[in-house]
């Protein structure tokens, strides 16, 4: 669960709806936002759950907003807004779609730590064999209400030889394996925006496993009841008519056999993940144990990559306190987890020592408080005590600005020596490029988690805000080349007489989208110190 107040933006959430969402935690009450990015599909839902007793209220203010973002064409995003009620058991959410969306790990913004709990925990099914059956006896109550239907309002049309009537009445049976779908898909205040054929093209746009099933079902509720039997042989009204029923309900058939399926492998992955993250982590630590002397290991933040292959890779982003372990040896560490676990997963790492800890509690306060926390422990040597109470911040804005001035005295003639005209870059741009990005960046962890690593390479310093700053790495990162600017920025130094008269060919555009990126660096800065 995220901490009080904190939002999470996913990485491949378009600029503009991260743009609305932090706008709506800001204006309106929220009590949650989920995150669910659709396997298999280019689908992204964000559901917004709000009070029920102020919801008329919210829907008034943030509905334009969503009408005017467009999100869903743009951006393949789908935005609802929601309620949901425990005491009088009044929702929004049908359990299959609350199972399959509203997990505690997709949330990316609560306004109490534990408002997922107060919410869904009695709503919220961990056990996957429970889940699944859940769905399977939901799936049948529906197939009954087809099958009574079919009893109740089909057969005495049948028996009355009214055809076309009892044909139009088998088709509305359809009805009831569409509300199964929307009930599994969406959330009960969407239902309404999605008639038949609306849920159909949705349906085809994004879940490729039903698009087959919803197609067949509109083209035969396109067709009419004719009767040909007095052109064909043998056949009579009846006969023709009965064809068309053994096709409706083999289809739904099928239809209610592939909803399960879906359901089923979505639990099974869903319920898995968990599970086999908290395997991983423990193996992780073993290793670490076994390769490394180490004294406490933190946990700052995890992430599941999903590949075209099915093959998840977990990253783990991590704090090793160890008395001999060095930053310099971090890539060796790196390329060691991966051979163990064969690329399943792959870690970025803070070092540091004991020592460092107790010398830099009062500079890097806002770092202890967010990070060094009980649950975040993955280990903890026995009998040692790390950051038992929080942190004092009374004076962290001060070292901040503080810090920052410091850095603009480096960066200011820096930025200087990049307004000529016409420039044409030089080898000793590169250096002065270098020397900006480092201190850009390292004023920017400052500035917003008053932290300062103990090593200072652009390629570590990159990682290290990818991991800590994901949002505001995507936000400045969006279209530039990171191994290209990398790769400039490792050019060599001469030091040596050279005893060729070949010169090196300086690239300029990749100065320019370094450049580029320093000056987005600065302007996020600035933007957050005034």
């Amino acid at each position: 669960m995220k901490n009080l107040n904190e939002l999470t933006l996913p990485k491949d959430l378009a600029l503009p709806v991260q743009n609305f969402i932090t706008n709506a935690v800001c204006s309106v009450e929220l009590m949650l936002v989920f995150y669910t990015a659709v396997v298999n599909s280019k689908l992204k839902i964000l559901t917004l759950v709000v009070d029920k007793q102020n919801y008329d209220a919210f829907v008034c203010e943030l509905k334009p907003q969503v009408d005017a973002l467009n999100a869903l064409e743009k951006y393949d995003t789908l935005i609802t807004i929601n309620y949901h009620k425990v005491s009088s058991n009044d929702s929004h959410f049908h359990f299959s779609y609350l199972q399959l969306h509203l997990q505690p790990c997709f949330v990316i913004y609560s306004n109490h730590l534990k408002r997922w709990n107060s919410l869904f925990q009695n709503f919220y099914c961990t056990d996957k064999q429970k889940a699944i059956l859940h769905f399977r006896n939901c799936s049948k109550e529906v197939e009954n209400k087809v099958n009574e239907a079919i009893s109740i309002f089909v057969a005495p049309l049948v028996k009355q030889q009214l055809y076309e009537a009892a044909h139009l009445a088998l088709l509305e049976v359809f009805a009831y394996y569409y509300d199964l779908l929307k009930n599994m898909l969406l959330p009960n205040s969407l239902h309404h925006n999605y008639n038949e054929q609306e849920f159909t093209l949705f349906i085809d746009a994004y879940y490729p496993e039903f698009s087959k099933i919803v197609y067949k079902i509109s083209k035969m509720k396109e067709s009419l009841f004719i009767d040909q039997s007095q052109y064909i042989l043998g056949e009579t009204p009846k006969s023709i008519f009965d064809k068309t029923m053994k096709s409706a309900l083999e289809i739904l058939t099928h239809a209610f056999k592939q909803s399960n399926i879906f359901y089923t492998k979505r639990i099974d992955a869903q319920l898995s993940d968990l599970s086999n993250e908290k395997t991983l982590l423990k193996k992780l630590v073993a290793f670490l144990n076994n390769a490394y002397k180490i004294d406490a290991i933190y946990l700052l933040s995890a992430e599941k990559i999903n590949d075209s292959t099915s093959n998840n890779t977990y990253k783990f982003n991590l704090l090793l306190i160890a008395p001999t372990l060095r930053i310099q040896q971090h890539d060796a560490l790196v390329q060691k987890v991966s051979n163990h676990f064969k690329g399943k997963v792959e870690v970025f790492c803070l070092i540091h020592t004991l020592e460092w800890l107790q010398k830099n509690e009062n500079n890097y306060q806002l770092f202890f408080n967010k990070f060094i926390l009980l649950h975040n422990v993955l280990y903890l040597k026995n009998n040692l005590v790390i950051n038992k109470r929080l942190v004092e911040t009374t004076n962290s804005k001060h070292l901040q600005e503080k810090y920052w001035t410091e850095r603009l005295a480096y960066i200011s003639p820096w930025f200087t020596a990049f307004q000529k005209q016409d420039l044409v870059y030089q080898s000793g741009h590169i250096l002065l490029l270098k020397n900006m990005l480092q201190q850009l960046i390292l004023g920017l962890l400052y500035q917003k988690l008053q932290y300062i690593p103990a090593i200072y390479s652009c390629r570590y310093l990159m990682q290290l805000f990818q991991a800590l700053l994901p949002e505001i790495y995507n936000k400045c990162m969006d279209s530039i080349e990171v191994q290209t600017i990398l790769h400039l920025l490792s050019t060599p130094i001469d030091f040596l007489p050279k005893t060729d008269k070949i010169s090196r060919d300086i690239d300029q555009l990749s100065c320019t989208k370094t450049l580029g990126l320093c000056q987005n660096l600065f302007n996020e800065i600035q933007i957050t110190n005034n």
